[in-house]
């Protein structure tokens, strides 16, 4: 897997952006049940989640599940997670969210980022 180098500005420093992956987009509509993603694909390393009304969420493995208890998000603001700290770690590091809405229904749109 090639390595993922950041953009250099004109002073060639490095600007702390990933692009999204090509592919690596996914929505889940959103209710009073908790809604999982599929599996993020290899070498994602950060996700950017957004979701049209309040929510909970939990990131984790394939049996993630998100509580009313979890981490909040509220509607509309991008937030940008990261996966785990090294690729390399397969215990630590994070393959699926987990999102549950207090009440009503939404959508959650979550991209991955390399």
């Amino acid at each position: 897997m090639a390595k993922t180098r950041m953009p250099r500005d004109d002073n060639s420093q490095s600007i702390p952006v990933l692009r999204f992956r090509t592919g690596g987009a996914q929505t889940l509509s959103l209710s009073d049940t908790a809604a999982r993603s599929s599996a993020f694909s290899g070498g994602t390393r950060v996700i950017t989640l957004t979701t049209t009304v309040a929510a909970f969420f939990e990131s984790g493995g394939s049996d993630v599940t998100a509580t009313t208890s979890s981490n909040y998000i509220p509607a509309g603001i991008p937030f940008d997670m990261a996966l785990g700290a090294d690729l390399s770690d397969t215990d630590g590091y994070h393959t699926h969210i987990s999102i549950i809405l207090a009440s009503g229904t939404g959508t959650a749109y979550i991209s991955e980022r390399e």
